[in-house]
């Protein structure tokens, strides 16, 4: 999970700052969409550090609490939380995506438009990682309530492989984002917008 934090760190940053330069002339439209996209993204940040403190909690979780129950009652609490999050910064990504798609389509925007769908790339990345991050949730809050029932470690082999293997592949995902963030950000910078 640590890798996880990381590349959320990487990804938004690198994607933030690819979106954030001042742009120079061109289709005053086109700019508009992008900057939209950028606010959307930037005001995602506090969200983003929400969603790592919870994912900290998680990982002590087991350590706090002397009792099951109450283990139990943290954990769906923190993945009730982290949903929400979830829910609301896939909102704020889709509006981003919507607005990076209209410019990618968009007759006249020249090099915006190139742009958007380098930025596009990077949004549908994170869009994945969101959708695999509920999913991992889902599957924690599972867990927590057939826990009281298990009697020992392997009867929760599933669903810790599974957290295992969604947690590899929304680290995955968000390594590709900010891999496709980072061409966005060069073609921005070549084309001077």
């Amino acid at each position: 999970m640590k890798a996880l934090k990381a590349l959320v760190i990487v990804t938004v940053s690198l994607f933030m700052a690819a979106l954030a330069m001042p742009g120079c002339g061109g289709n005053p439209e086109a700019k508009a969409a992008v900057d939209q996209a950028v606010g959307l993204i930037g005001s995602s940040q506090p969200l983003l550090e929400d969603l790592l403190s919870l994912d900290a909690r998680f990982n002590t979780l087991g350590t706090r609490f002397v009792n099951v129950e109450d283990t139990i009652t943290e954990g769906k609490s923190l993945a009730e939380m982290a949903l929400m999050d979830v829910d609301e910064l896939e909102a704020r990504y889709t509006q981003a995506r919507d607005l990076l798609q209209e410019v990618a389509d968009m007759k006249g925007a020249g090099d915006y438009a190139g742009y958007a769908r380098l930025a596009l790339a990077a949004v549908e990345l994170e869009l994945e990682a969101m959708a695999l991050n509920r999913e991992l949730l889902t599957d924690v809050w599972d867990m927590l309530d057939v826990l009281p029932l298990a009697q020992s470690q392997e009867q929760l082999s599933y669903y810790i492989g599974e957290i295992q293997r969604l947690t590899t592949e929304v680290s995955d995902l968000l390594q590709q984002g900010a891999d496709a963030a980072l061409e966005a950000d060069r073609y921005y910078k070549e084309q001077g917008l």
